[in-house]
Order: structure tokens, then C-alpha cells, then sequence
């Protein structure tokens, strides 16, 4: 499970120190937990801070974040930015940009789109991801 972010170049983020700035009403420092809602204002850095999970999900950072900076800790290690090919973190993210990759018939509705297969549930399901199906 991954504990907490420290961001010192992404997006909107410069200089997040997990451990100084995110606590609760006691001045502990709070880790994420198995569930997590983040919610705030339009434009205050909440699709910003999915796409650094969703970099872990891709194993590379987004087009315009090359020269991003940030390390995630957990309890299978740190991973920084420079280690996303080989890190040991199942990630997955459902973000505007997850939207844009796999449903683009949401985005461009004008031309039409397409579904890609993101998720197969159940044993009998696997038979429709296997080539030539």
C-alpha cells in the first residue's frame, strides 16, 4: 500500500513534503489509507495528483510532465519518478485521462470513438481477450 507523496516538481505541486504538510486535526501525520476521496476546488491539483498514480499505473510519466520530480513511499519501497519501469506497485486509475485513452467516444463524440478492453471479469470472460477472438 503506498503511505504518502512527496512532490518536489509536478504539475501544480513544488515542494510537497508529506510529512509536514499533510496531518490530521491532532498534528499527526496522516498516511493514506486502503481508501482514499480526494475532493476539492476546480484547478487545486486533484487530476494533477492522479496522474502521478496513473504514471505508476503506465510505468512513464505524461507527455508534459517530463521533467517531473516526485518520490511515492510504501510498504514495497520508494519509487521516484526516474523508476517507474521497475517498481513493485499495483496501480490502477480511473482519471480524466484514463477517459481519454480507453473511451474516447466520451471525448469525441463528433467522430465517433472507441471502447479499448481495460477490464475482463470473470473466468469465462478471459476466452474474449485471447487474440483472434
Amino acid at each position: 500500500m503506498i503511505n504518502q507523496i512527496d512532490i518536489a516538481s509536478f504539475g501544480s505541486f513544488q515542494g510537497l513534503d508529506w510529512k509536514k504538510t499533510v496531518r490530521d486535526s491532532g498534528k499527526n501525520v496522516k498516511p493514506f489509507q486502503r481508501l482514499n476521496i480526494l475532493y476539492g476546488r476546480n484547478y487545486s491539483g486533484k487530476t494533477t495528483l492522479s496522474r502521478i498514480f496513473r504514471a505508476l499505473e503506465m510505468r512513464k510519466l505524461p507527455l508534459n510532465y517530463v521533467s517531473s520530480s516526485f518520490t511515492v513511499t510504501g510498504e514495497r519501497g520508494a519509487v521516484t519518478h526516474a523508476g517507474l519501469l521497475t517498481h513493485n506497485y499495483d496501480v490502477r486509475v480511473y482519471n480524466r485521462d484514463f477517459v481519454t485513452d480507453n473511451l474516447s467516444f466520451l471525448v469525441n463524440q463528433d467522430v465517433g470513438g472507441v471502447i479499448k478492453t481495460f477490464a475482463i471479469v470473470g473466468e469465462q470472460n478471459k476466452e474474449m481477450n485471447r487474440p483472434g477472438f
